[in-house]
């Protein structure tokens, strides 16, 4: 079955969404489910969303919101509306199932263009990945401080610190889960600000030690809760 709408194509066969101009869109796993079943159902609540994705798991209304703001983002419209608990895609869907000669076409040159920009296309969508080490060794820096260092460790431990907030931070940016993980992400945030090099913030050693304690919990907090609903 193929899916029509103003703004995208949908071949359920091939599972491949296209945008209005016949370029291949990487909308993929619960992202690409809920669009086929909002294709096919028109509207839908949580529950009915959640028993199609899968029965045996719990989605809450986070987890949907997430895989709404994907769609929306990557065919670059809000196509998936959500009123009065329900969702449900803006605009007509009709199905068919087969295309006219000169839509073919254009999907043929469209999958011509993107082999010719391969490794362009991998740069720009390819996400990366999650690491946990980053976060365990800034944690053992941390706390490492209850002893006394030279100057230069505190030094190395702000651009230590700086660049894992950066690169957690970023991982959540390119996840699309900044509005699911707004806490940690503005923790993050305050993290660079805090331990950043350039402006350095100067506070007294007390502080400094409860800071570098919290610092730690919050990175091996970050890693498990990440764990526990992101693998």
């Amino acid at each position: 079955m193929i899916y029509l709408h103003q703004y995208f194509r949908l071949d359920a066969k091939s599972k491949r969404v296209f945008d209005e101009n016949e370029k291949n869109l990487r909308i993929t796993g619960n992202t690409y489910r809920l669009l086929v079943f909002l294709c096919e159902k028109k509207n839908a609540n949580i529950t009915e969303i959640g028993d199609y994705l899968d029965w045996a798991k719990d989605y809450d209304e986070n987890n949907i919101r997430q895989y709404r703001y994907k769609a929306n983002t990557i065919i670059g419209y809000d196509i998936i509306e959500y009123k009065n608990g329900m969702y449900s895609l803006a605009g007509e869907v009709k199905e068919t199932d087969k295309l006219d000669r000169n839509t073919d076409l254009l999907r043929n040159d469209s999958v011509e263009l993107e082999k010719n920009n391969a490794e362009n296309d991998l740069s720009k969508t390819e996400k990366i990945k999650f690491s946990k080490t980053p976060a365990i060794i800034a944690s053992i820096l941390l706390l490492l401080t209850f002893f006394s260092w030279p100057y230069g460790y505190y030094t190395f431990l702000r651009i230590v610190i700086t660049g894992v907030a950066i690169y957690y931070g970023y991982y959540i940016y390119q996840q699309n889960l900044a509005e699911k993980m707004s806490i940690w992400f503005w923790g993050l945030i305050t993290i660079t600000i805090l331990f950043n090099p350039i402006f350095p913030i100067y506070l007294n050693k007390a502080t400094w030690g409860i800071l570098d304690v919290l610092t730690a919990v919050f990175f091996i907090s970050f890693i498990y809760k990440r764990k526990l609903n992101f693998n």
